[in-house]
């Protein structure tokens, strides 16, 4: 199965599960670290938004969730990266998160500048 067409599954399981937005306030994200993280996501072609927002839930978390849980977390970036690249399900609910999103690179700085939306 193709990577979109997984992402398109899982997006349809959600909706059909009736999961809610969840919004975080603007001042809990460092605004330009969520821009840049943005463009950068854009600019390599990669579906993360589809399932992703910087302060809403969509079919996973919210980036700033997920910096938020970690946040103390020292090992953090690291495990990111291989859920980035490897996918996973149950820490965020039972939709997963699918395999081979982006390369080790992209992982790489994904997972950093996710961390890096918890203003600090």
């Amino acid at each position: 199965m193709s990577k979109l067409a997984k992402i398109v599954g899982a997006m349809a399981v959600s909706l059909a599960a009736g999961l809610s937005s969840t919004a975080w306030a603007a001042g809990d994200v460092n605004q330009a670290d969520a821009s840049q993280l943005t463009s950068y996501v854009q600019s390599q072609g990669l579906a993360c938004m589809s399932c992703h927002g910087v302060t809403d839930k969509k079919v996973g978390p919210a980036w700033i969730a997920v910096a938020q849980k970690y946040q103390s977390d020292p090992k953090a970036e690291s495990m990111l990266v291989d859920r980035i690249q490897n996918g996973g399900v149950g820490t965020w609910g039972q939709v997963p998160m699918p395999p081979g999103m982006a390369n080790h690179e992209q992982a790489e700085k994904l997972a950093k500048m996710i961390m890096g939306l918890v203003k600090k």
